[in-house]
C-alpha cells in the first residue's frame, strides 16, 4: 500500500490496494490509520460491485440508513444515490441538496463519523467535492477564543442555514412531507474532541447548526458563521474530482465539505451517479 498527498493541505490518495478483495488484518487496520491520520483518502480506479462496496464500507464503522428514505438503494437502506438522473421529474439521488458547506448527519444523535463515496458514472466536465480541515483550522484559533468556545454546545437540524429556500440550488435537499414531519433538534459540542485520534476539531459549524443552547439566536449564529468562514478559507481546503471507479472516505468529526452544484444529465457525457454510505461509531480494533 502507497500513499501520496492529495492537492492541498490534507489528504493522501492511496494505491497498491484493491479495494474489491476482503483485505487482511494489517491491511486493513493501516487503512483505517491513514484515514484518521490524513481525515480524506481517496484510491482511484477500484472495481467495486454490490457485495464488495458493502463490505469496504462496513470498516469504517457501523452503517446507518439514510434519513431521505426516498433516495435511497433499493434493496440497501444505507446507500444513499448521489446523482444528476431523473425519472420523469422524480430524482433518482441527492441532486442538489450538498451543494453547500455542511457536516454529513449531524442533525441525527449519534451523528455520523465517516462517510465513503463510489462513483459509478462521472460526467466529462467533472463532479468534484471541496473538504475543509475543521482540526487545523481549530488549532490555529487563539487561545481566548479556543477558551470561549471550548464548553458550548450547539443545536442541530436538517437543513442548510445560509440557505432555506428549498427550491435553491445550494438550500439542504427538498424533504417529503413524512420527511418534515421527523425533523428533530439534536444536541452537539462545537468542539468534538475526536473518538481515535484524540484532537479536538470545530464541528458542524455550518450547515445543520443554527444555534448555539443559552445564547440569544443572532450571537449565536454570527460567531457560528464567524467559525465556519475561518474553516473554509483557502489554506485549510482541498478538493477532489471523482473518475469512474474512484471511492473517497472522509472523517466527518474532523471535516467541512460540499458539493458542486449540477445540472440534470442530458446524454451519456453527463451523467452522475454515485453510491454513498453513512457510518457511526469506529472502526473494529480502534
Amino acid at each position: 500500500m502507497e500513499t501520496k498527498p492529495l492537492q492541498g493541505p490534507f489528504g493522501v490518495e492511496v494505491s497498491g490496494i484493491d479495494l474489491s478483495r476482503p483485505l487482511a488484518p494489517d491491511d486493513c487496520r493501516q487503512l483505517m490509520a491513514l484515514f484518521h491520520r490524513h481525515k480524506v483518502i481517496v484510491a482511484r480506479d477500484q472495481d467495486l460491485d454490490f457485495p464488495a462496496f458493502d463490505r469496504l464500507t462496513k470498516l469504517f464503522g457501523h452503517q446507518r440508513p439514510h434519513f431521505l428514505d426516498h433516495l435511497r438503494l433499493n434493496g440497501h437502506p444505507a446507500i444513499l444515490m448521489l446523482s444528476n438522473l431523473f425519472d420523469g421529474d422524480r430524482p433518482l439521488g441527492v441532486f442538489e441538496g450538498a451543494a453547500f458547506w455542511h457536516t454529513d448527519v449531524a442533525y441525527e444523535d449519534p451523528p455520523n463519523s465517516a462517510t465513503i463515496v463510489y462513483a459509478l458514472e462521472c460526467p466529462r466536465g467533472g463532479c468534484p467535492t471541496e473538504f475543509a480541515d475543521c482540526v487545523t483550522a481549530y488549532e490555529d484559533l487563539p487561545q481566548a477564543m479556543k477558551a470561549r468556545i471550548d464548553d458550548l454546545v450547539v443545536i442541530h437540524h436538517y437543513g442548510n442555514r445560509w440557505d432555506m429556500d428549498e427550491n435553491s440550488a445550494t438550500s439542504a435537499e427538498r424533504l417529503t412531507p413524512a420527511q418534515k414531519s421527523r425533523v428533530k433538534s439534536v444536541s452537539m459540542p462545537l468542539v468534538r474532541h475526536h473518538h481515535v485520534t484524540g484532537r479536538s476539531a470545530l464541528y458542524g459549524t455550518a450547515g445543520s447548526s443554527f444555534g448555539i443552547v443559552g445564547w440569544p439566536e443572532n450571537e449565536a449564529v454570527a460567531l457560528l458563521d464567524e467559525l465556519a468562514r475561518h474553516c473554509i478559507q483557502e489554506k485549510y481546503r482541498n478538493s477532489w474530482d471523482y473518475g469512474v471507479g474512484d471511492l473517497a472516505a472522509w472523517d466527518t468529526y474532523s471535516t467541512l465539505h460540499k458539493a458542486q452544484v449540477q445540472k440534470p444529465a442530458q446524454g451519456e457525457n453527463d451523467r452522475r451517479l454515485l453510491w454513498r454510505v453513512s457510518v457511526t461509531g469506529s472502526p473494529s480494533g480502534f
